[in-house]
Protein backbone atom coordinates (compact mmCIF):
# COMPACT_ATOMS: atom_id res chain seq x y z
CA UNK A 1 0.00 0.00 0.00
CA UNK A 2 2.92 2.38 1.04
CA UNK A 3 5.16 1.41 -2.23
CA UNK A 4 1.58 2.79 -4.19
CA UNK A 5 1.60 6.11 -2.49
CA UNK A 6 4.91 6.57 -3.18
CA UNK A 7 4.85 5.51 -6.78
CA UNK A 8 1.88 7.78 -7.35
CA UNK A 9 3.82 10.60 -5.55
CA UNK A 10 6.59 10.05 -7.65
CA UNK A 11 4.46 9.98 -10.46
CA UNK A 12 2.43 13.31 -9.59
CA UNK A 13 6.14 15.40 -9.16
CA UNK A 14 7.60 13.73 -12.20
CA UNK A 15 4.65 15.33 -14.15
CA UNK A 16 4.52 18.59 -12.46
CA UNK A 17 7.93 18.86 -13.11
CA UNK A 18 7.92 18.04 -16.81
CA UNK A 19 4.98 20.44 -17.07
CA UNK A 20 7.29 23.44 -15.88
CA UNK A 21 9.82 22.06 -18.13
CA UNK A 22 8.90 21.39 -20.88
CA UNK A 23 7.38 25.00 -21.49
CA UNK A 24 10.93 26.75 -19.84
CA UNK A 25 12.93 24.55 -22.61
CA UNK A 26 10.71 25.45 -25.27
CA UNK A 27 10.35 28.99 -23.92
CA UNK A 28 14.51 29.16 -24.11
CA UNK A 29 14.91 27.67 -26.96
CA UNK A 30 13.02 30.47 -29.38
CA UNK A 31 15.20 33.09 -30.97
CA UNK A 32 14.66 36.24 -28.76
CA UNK A 33 13.90 39.48 -30.16
CA UNK A 34 16.38 41.72 -30.17
CA UNK A 35 15.61 46.02 -29.30
CA UNK A 36 18.59 48.96 -30.28
CA UNK A 37 18.80 51.20 -27.95
CA UNK A 38 21.34 53.54 -26.54
CA UNK A 39 22.61 55.10 -23.08
CA UNK A 40 21.22 57.93 -23.32
CA UNK A 41 17.77 56.00 -23.65
CA UNK A 42 18.41 54.01 -20.87
CA UNK A 43 18.93 57.04 -18.67
CA UNK A 44 16.14 59.07 -19.61
CA UNK A 45 13.80 55.96 -19.44
CA UNK A 46 15.04 54.57 -16.26
CA UNK A 47 17.11 51.15 -15.96
CA UNK A 48 14.36 49.25 -13.63
CA UNK A 49 11.11 50.07 -16.16
CA UNK A 50 13.21 48.69 -19.17
CA UNK A 51 14.39 45.79 -17.45
CA UNK A 52 10.29 45.21 -15.90
CA UNK A 53 8.88 46.10 -19.73
CA UNK A 54 11.16 43.47 -21.31
CA UNK A 55 10.10 40.94 -18.56
CA UNK A 56 6.87 41.94 -19.20
CA UNK A 57 6.74 41.75 -23.04
CA UNK A 58 9.18 38.10 -22.83
CA UNK A 59 6.40 36.63 -20.98
CA UNK A 60 3.52 37.95 -23.14
CA UNK A 61 5.22 36.85 -26.41
CA UNK A 62 6.38 33.95 -24.61
CA UNK A 63 9.36 34.62 -26.75
CA UNK A 64 12.92 36.16 -24.67
CA UNK A 65 12.91 39.85 -25.36
CA UNK A 66 16.77 41.45 -25.19
CA UNK A 67 17.83 44.46 -25.37
CA UNK A 68 20.79 45.69 -26.97
CA UNK A 69 22.54 48.73 -25.98
CA UNK A 70 24.97 50.51 -27.95
CA UNK A 71 26.86 54.16 -26.94
CA UNK A 72 25.68 57.08 -28.27
CA UNK A 73 28.01 57.51 -30.36
CA UNK A 74 28.40 54.19 -31.98
CA UNK A 75 29.35 53.32 -35.35
CA UNK A 76 26.62 51.24 -37.73
CA UNK A 77 29.04 48.84 -38.08
CA UNK A 78 29.56 48.61 -34.25
CA UNK A 79 25.66 48.38 -34.07
CA UNK A 80 25.64 45.34 -36.13
CA UNK A 81 28.53 43.82 -34.50
CA UNK A 82 27.03 44.76 -30.54
CA UNK A 83 23.51 42.47 -32.61
CA UNK A 84 25.72 39.61 -33.20
CA UNK A 85 27.45 39.62 -29.68
CA UNK A 86 23.53 38.90 -28.21
CA UNK A 87 22.04 36.81 -30.70
CA UNK A 88 23.36 35.05 -34.11
CA UNK A 89 19.72 34.33 -35.05
CA UNK A 90 17.26 36.88 -33.55
CA UNK A 91 13.79 36.25 -34.09
CA UNK A 92 13.49 40.20 -35.63
CA UNK A 93 15.39 42.95 -34.61
CA UNK A 94 13.72 46.05 -34.01
CA UNK A 95 15.51 49.67 -34.45
CA UNK A 96 14.43 53.01 -33.86
CA UNK A 97 14.54 55.44 -36.51
CA UNK A 98 17.53 56.91 -35.40
CA UNK A 99 19.52 53.68 -35.84
CA UNK A 100 17.91 53.50 -39.32
CA UNK A 101 21.56 53.35 -41.25
CA UNK A 102 22.55 50.51 -38.73
CA UNK A 103 19.47 48.67 -40.04
CA UNK A 104 20.41 49.38 -43.32
CA UNK A 105 23.54 47.66 -43.04
CA UNK A 106 22.49 44.61 -40.66
CA UNK A 107 19.55 44.11 -43.56
CA UNK A 108 22.09 43.55 -45.77
CA UNK A 109 24.55 41.36 -44.19
CA UNK A 110 21.53 38.83 -42.40
CA UNK A 111 18.88 39.06 -44.87
CA UNK A 112 16.88 36.17 -43.85
CA UNK A 113 16.22 38.19 -40.31
CA UNK A 114 13.33 40.56 -40.13
CA UNK A 115 14.21 44.07 -39.47
CA UNK A 116 11.69 46.25 -37.75
CA UNK A 117 11.93 50.47 -38.39
CA UNK A 118 9.76 52.20 -35.97
CA UNK A 119 9.17 55.63 -37.02
CA UNK A 120 7.57 57.04 -34.25
CA UNK A 121 5.28 59.63 -34.39
CA UNK A 122 7.13 62.41 -35.74
CA UNK A 123 9.67 60.64 -37.96
CA UNK A 124 9.52 59.93 -42.22
CA UNK A 125 11.47 57.64 -43.23
CA UNK A 126 11.02 57.94 -46.76
CA UNK A 127 13.18 61.29 -46.31
CA UNK A 128 15.81 59.06 -43.42
CA UNK A 129 16.54 55.95 -45.58
CA UNK A 130 19.49 55.92 -47.69
CA UNK A 131 18.93 55.96 -51.43
CA UNK A 132 18.95 52.52 -52.89
CA UNK A 133 17.48 50.95 -50.10
CA UNK A 134 14.19 48.86 -50.87
CA UNK A 135 11.81 49.77 -48.29
CA UNK A 136 10.07 46.48 -48.96
CA UNK A 137 12.81 44.61 -47.28
CA UNK A 138 11.77 46.11 -44.24
CA UNK A 139 9.03 46.32 -41.69
CA UNK A 140 8.02 49.87 -41.27
CA UNK A 141 5.48 50.57 -38.43
CA UNK A 142 4.25 54.22 -37.07
CA UNK A 143 2.80 55.79 -34.58
CA UNK A 144 -1.09 55.88 -34.73
CA UNK A 145 -1.39 59.46 -34.24
CA UNK A 146 -5.00 59.19 -34.34
CA UNK A 147 -5.68 57.28 -32.04
CA UNK A 148 -3.26 59.37 -29.48
CA UNK A 149 -4.43 62.34 -29.91
CA UNK A 150 -7.96 61.27 -29.79
CA UNK A 151 -7.56 59.93 -26.34
CA UNK A 152 -5.79 62.92 -25.22
CA UNK A 153 -8.43 65.38 -26.03
CA UNK A 154 -10.65 63.02 -24.18
CA UNK A 155 -8.32 63.18 -21.38
CA UNK A 156 -7.55 66.75 -21.03
CA UNK A 157 -11.48 67.52 -21.37
CA UNK A 158 -12.34 65.30 -18.60
CA UNK A 159 -9.38 67.40 -16.30
CA UNK A 160 -11.14 70.16 -17.33
CA UNK A 161 -14.71 68.66 -15.86
CA UNK A 162 -16.65 71.15 -13.40
CA UNK A 163 -13.52 74.33 -14.01
CA UNK A 164 -14.93 75.82 -17.26
CA UNK A 165 -11.26 76.39 -18.27
CA UNK A 166 -8.92 76.48 -20.83
CA UNK A 167 -6.56 73.72 -22.18
CA UNK A 168 -3.23 74.91 -24.27
CA UNK A 169 -1.92 72.01 -26.55
CA UNK A 170 1.56 72.09 -27.74
CA UNK A 171 2.36 70.13 -30.65
CA UNK A 172 5.59 69.74 -33.29
CA UNK A 173 4.45 71.10 -36.66
CA UNK A 174 4.95 68.04 -38.69
CA UNK A 175 1.87 66.45 -37.62
CA UNK A 176 -0.27 69.60 -36.22
CA UNK A 177 -3.07 69.34 -38.93
CA UNK A 178 -3.70 65.55 -38.03
CA UNK A 179 -3.08 65.29 -34.98
CA UNK A 180 -5.50 69.17 -34.15
CA UNK A 181 -8.27 67.27 -35.57
CA UNK A 182 -8.10 64.08 -33.48
CA UNK A 183 -7.49 65.75 -30.71
CA UNK A 184 -11.26 68.06 -30.97
CA UNK A 185 -12.57 64.56 -31.78
CA UNK A 186 -11.61 63.17 -28.50
CA UNK A 187 -12.94 66.23 -26.48
CA UNK A 188 -16.28 66.34 -28.29
CA UNK A 189 -16.59 62.80 -26.40
CA UNK A 190 -18.08 65.03 -24.08
CA UNK A 191 -21.00 67.88 -24.38
CA UNK A 192 -19.76 71.28 -24.06
CA UNK A 193 -16.23 70.76 -24.58
CA UNK A 194 -13.85 73.19 -23.08
CA UNK A 195 -11.82 75.77 -25.50
CA UNK A 196 -8.48 74.01 -26.58
CA UNK A 197 -5.55 76.81 -28.07
CA UNK A 198 -3.15 75.07 -30.18
CA UNK A 199 0.16 76.07 -30.22
CA UNK A 200 3.56 75.04 -32.13
CA UNK A 201 6.14 76.65 -29.70
CA UNK A 202 6.67 77.97 -26.55
CA UNK A 203 7.19 81.85 -27.72
CA UNK A 204 3.60 81.96 -29.64
CA UNK A 205 2.27 81.03 -25.27
CA UNK A 206 1.21 84.33 -23.16
CA UNK A 207 -0.33 83.93 -20.30
CA UNK A 208 -3.93 82.35 -20.14
CA UNK A 209 -6.87 82.57 -17.75
CA UNK A 210 -8.47 79.87 -16.66
CA UNK A 211 -6.11 77.00 -17.79
CA UNK A 212 -7.19 73.90 -16.66
CA UNK A 213 -4.45 71.65 -18.32
CA UNK A 214 -1.69 71.60 -20.79
CA UNK A 215 -0.71 68.89 -23.66
CA UNK A 216 2.93 68.67 -24.23
CA UNK A 217 3.30 66.74 -27.78
CA UNK A 218 6.93 67.62 -29.16
CA UNK A 219 6.87 71.31 -28.34
CA UNK A 220 6.15 73.33 -25.27
CA UNK A 221 8.09 71.53 -22.44
CA UNK A 222 9.72 75.47 -21.58
CA UNK A 223 6.45 75.29 -20.34
CA UNK A 224 7.39 72.87 -17.35
CA UNK A 225 9.63 75.39 -15.61
CA UNK A 226 7.91 77.67 -14.04
CA UNK A 227 4.57 75.91 -14.03
CA UNK A 228 4.03 73.60 -11.90
CA UNK A 229 0.64 73.48 -10.41
CA UNK A 230 -1.12 72.99 -13.76
CA UNK A 231 -2.25 69.20 -14.92
CA UNK A 232 -0.18 67.81 -17.79
CA UNK A 233 -0.81 65.45 -20.60
CA UNK A 234 2.93 64.42 -21.91
CA UNK A 235 3.97 62.90 -25.15
CA UNK A 236 6.93 61.35 -23.86
CA UNK A 237 8.72 58.03 -22.61
CA UNK A 238 11.19 59.58 -20.08
CA UNK A 239 10.80 58.13 -16.60
CA UNK A 240 7.80 59.15 -14.55
CA UNK A 241 10.00 59.99 -11.89
CA UNK A 242 11.59 62.68 -13.25
CA UNK A 243 8.39 64.91 -14.57
CA UNK A 244 7.16 67.44 -12.37
CA UNK A 245 4.41 66.21 -9.78
CA UNK A 246 0.65 67.53 -11.94
CA UNK A 247 1.48 65.38 -14.50
CA UNK A 248 -1.55 63.17 -15.11
CA UNK A 249 -0.94 60.82 -18.75
CA UNK A 250 1.69 59.92 -19.88
CA UNK A 251 1.68 58.68 -23.48
CA UNK A 252 4.80 56.68 -24.26
CA UNK A 253 5.23 55.55 -27.70
CA UNK A 254 9.06 54.27 -27.42
CA UNK A 255 10.34 50.76 -29.23
CA UNK A 256 9.80 49.06 -25.46
CA UNK A 257 6.15 50.03 -25.27
CA UNK A 258 5.43 49.09 -28.74
CA UNK A 259 7.29 45.66 -28.88
CA UNK A 260 4.41 43.35 -28.42
CA UNK A 261 2.34 44.81 -30.93
CA UNK A 262 4.62 45.31 -33.51
CA UNK A 263 6.26 41.80 -32.98
CA UNK A 264 2.50 40.47 -33.60
CA UNK A 265 2.77 42.41 -37.08
CA UNK A 266 5.89 40.30 -37.71
CA UNK A 267 4.82 37.39 -36.99
CA UNK A 268 1.25 38.28 -38.99
CA UNK A 269 3.45 39.21 -41.95
CA UNK A 270 2.56 42.53 -41.87
CA UNK A 271 5.25 44.76 -43.52
CA UNK A 272 3.39 48.28 -42.86
CA UNK A 273 1.09 49.71 -40.30
CA UNK A 274 0.11 51.87 -37.24
CA UNK A 275 0.80 51.24 -33.64
CA UNK A 276 -0.74 52.06 -30.37
CA UNK A 277 1.43 53.71 -27.31
CA UNK A 278 1.10 52.98 -24.18
CA UNK A 279 -0.71 55.49 -21.74
CA UNK A 280 0.48 55.67 -18.50
CA UNK A 281 -1.79 57.22 -16.04
CA UNK A 282 -0.33 58.93 -12.72
CA UNK A 283 -2.44 61.31 -10.36
CA UNK A 284 -5.44 59.02 -10.87
CA UNK A 285 -7.93 61.56 -8.98
CA UNK A 286 -7.86 64.09 -11.72
CA UNK A 287 -9.52 61.73 -14.53
CA UNK A 288 -12.93 60.09 -13.85
CA UNK A 289 -12.33 55.78 -13.73
CA UNK A 290 -14.87 55.37 -16.46
CA UNK A 291 -12.87 57.94 -18.53
CA UNK A 292 -9.31 56.00 -17.64
CA UNK A 293 -10.61 52.47 -18.63
CA UNK A 294 -11.95 54.15 -22.08
CA UNK A 295 -8.39 55.75 -22.68
CA UNK A 296 -6.58 52.35 -21.83
CA UNK A 297 -8.88 49.97 -23.86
Amino acid sequence: MKNKIRIKITLIITVLALGFMVPGYFYLSRSPVLIITDLAFISLYGEARIKQESLVSSFILFRRVRIVLVADDASDEIVRIAITDVSSNPFCVIFPLRFIRGARIYREQNPEIPVVILEGRHGNISTNFVIGSNLSDYYIYKTDINIEFQKAGMAAAAVNMGKNGKIAVFMDPQIQLQATDAFLQGMNFFENPPQALFFNNFIQFSEIPDLSCVVLAGSGVEFLENNEEIPIIFFSWIDPALLPAKTVLLINDSSVAQTIEAVRMVIAGQKEGLLQSKFVSLNKGYIDKKILRKIHK
